[in-house]
């Protein structure tokens, strides 16, 4: 097995980098798998925060220039959307209603 599995350091860093500076009979000494799970838990959440916090500045930044243009084109595509949903409705019932009036043809043959 890899020092890296025994000790729960990812294989990008070094057990140094880690904590993970000496043997012992158990891989490494100060190698708790808990502590490294809580280490790799809270950085990964630092680094989703530092990134999350970029993208709101970035969202501000973004609306500020072209707030006006994005409300425009978010109502055409609004919109345009809205009509196409209203034509595949009409197409569907007009298809509906089609098969009624067959059924209907064909249950008078009889």
């Amino acid at each position: 097995m890899e020092d890296s599995a025994k000790c729960g350091c990812d294989s990008m860093s070094s057990h140094k980098d880690c904590g993970c500076g000496q043997m012992s009979s158990h891989g490494h000494e100060g190698c708790d798998s808990g502590h490294h799970s809580m280490t790799r838990m809270y950085k990964r959440a630092y680094m989703d925060a530092l990134y999350q916090a970029q993208v709101e500045r970035i969202r501000k930044r973004i609306d500020a220039k072209s707030g006006p243009m994005l409300d425009k084109m978010a109502d055409a595509v609004v919109e345009s959307f809205a009509k196409m949903w209203q034509s595949k409705m009409a197409k569907i019932e007009a298809g509906q209603e089609l098969e009624a009036k067959l059924g209907k043809i064909l249950s008078e043959k009889n």
